[in-house]
């Protein structure tokens, strides 16, 4: 009987088939493969661009009314590169070709993929603005999550083409409600028998459990009440004050609401009439009661882009997600989970071809458009132990590139 030899081809399929079904939060990102590097190699630092979808205005009336047309790009830096190794003898790549899968490629792809997983869901989280639930208070009823499908249905977002991904404490809390209620029989059997919630529960397209759900302290404040300073502001800073002089710090990822400023559908741009959420983008801290704030989405009150309904009032009333009262209330440093419902096209997620060794070594690697992968082996041979220490590795970037595309479940 022939053997089977553990060729690089057949590791890096093992590794790549297993890399991409370990991934809970990235998997069901906007997962692409960058060709422009296929020929000499992509390195650190090197940047690729991802198209965003056009947005127009209906205009009414027979008359032509040209627009302008905002053919915009976000750009991903392939800022990070991972990697595993291991090794095996000759005699092992020859006979023991399951051992090699269970030793070494399956533990592999599980630390390539649970690293990479984490690194992305903590770097973009902070970039959504859209969130439900209460700081340091794991939601357990259903309310909770329709709750965070309106949001996404507001901004047009299709919510069976989602997902949520929830960190283990709110899954087991939410599977546990559910499972006394009056459900179809498949989706009460996923729950008893896998303590996990099924597909199209409560409308979401796909739920998912992870260990690498981030975890983010509030800022903090004393008793006050924070006010718009100046009518008539647009764009990406607020300016405030209010705020309790040299006790007031807001942290990168806080969200807070203005009084009398509404969220619009990006299609028909008609009120939501419910008030928009805003995301603090750099931690600032005051010194005297005031703060210009950097936020996002931009404050843009008409045209293709509009974000809102109308500019804030003067004197309008912030209120931050977290503080126990809008006038004269506190904000204590609260630590909080952060789930995610999200549709697939709110993150990018892109990786590139390294470039390959030639020194003394055998590189390959697996490039894979349709699962939006490229990992690259590098093995040599070492003659003095009859072991072929192998490493494989990936570079990749992340962006945030459709933000009104997901919700934050504070747990």
């Amino acid at each position: 009987m022939t053997n089977t030899i553990a060729t690089p081809t057949w590791v890096l399929n093992e590794t790549a088939f297993g890399y991409a079904n370990s991934l809970s939060f990235v998997g069901n990102c906007d997962m692409q493969y960058s060709d422009e590097y296929r020929q000499g190699g992509a390195k650190v630092g090197n940047t690729v661009q991802v198209r965003l979808p056009a947005r127009f205005v209906v205009e009414w009336g027979q008359a032509l009314q040209t627009q302008a047309v905002y053919d915009s790009t976000v750009s991903v830096t392939l800022a990070h590169q991972a990697q595993t190794s291991m090794a095996w003898s000759s005699h092992e790549a020859t006979t023991e070709l399951d051992r090699i899968r269970e030793r070494y490629i399956n533990p592999a792809a599980d630390a390539l993929a649970n690293a990479v997983d984490a690194y992305v869901f903590n770097d973009v989280y902070a970039d959504i603005y859209n969130a439900v639930g209460t700081p340091g208070t794991t939601p357990t009823q259903g309310l909770t999550y329709l709750q965070a499908g309106l949001k996404l249905s507001d901004q047009a977002v299709e919510l069976m083409r989602s997902a949520i991904v929830l960190d283990g404490e709110a899954e087991i809390n939410i599977a546990n409600t559910l499972s006394a209620l009056f459900n179809p029989q498949a989706d009460i059997s996923t729950i008893f028998k896998k303590g996990q919630m099924g597909r199209n529960a409560l409308g979401i397209g796909k739920w998912f459990r992870s260990q690498n759900a981030p975890v983010r302290t509030t800022g903090t404040y004393t008793a006050s009440t924070p006010l718009v300073n100046g009518a008539n502001q647009t764009g990406s800073s607020l300016i405030t004050d209010g705020w309790a002089s040299g006790a007031t710090t807001l942290n990168k990822g806080d969200i807070f609401t203005v009084a009398g400023v509404y969220s619009v559908n990006p299609l028909s741009y008609v009120s939501t009439g419910r008030l928009q959420q805003f995301v603090v983008t750099s931690t600032i801290s005051d010194t005297t009661g005031d703060m210009t704030i950097a936020i996002s989405p931009p404050i843009v009150t008409s045209g293709a882009l509009q974000t809102v309904s109308g500019s804030p009032a003067d004197g309008a009333v912030v209120t931050v997600l977290g503080a126990t009262d809008p006038a004269g209330g506190t904000l204590a440093t609260t630590t909080s989970k952060q789930s995610m419902l999200f549709h697939p096209e709110t993150f990018a997620v892109v990786s590139a071809d390294l470039d390959m060794p030639t020194a003394g070594c055998r590189s390959t690697r697996k490039s894979s458009k349709a699962d939006g992968i490229s990992i690259r082996m590098v093995e040599q041979y070492q003659i003095g132990t009859d072991q072929n220490p192998t490493r494989l590795d990936i570079l990749f970037g992340d962006a945030t590139i459709q933000p009104r595309g997901a919700c934050r479940i504070f747990g």
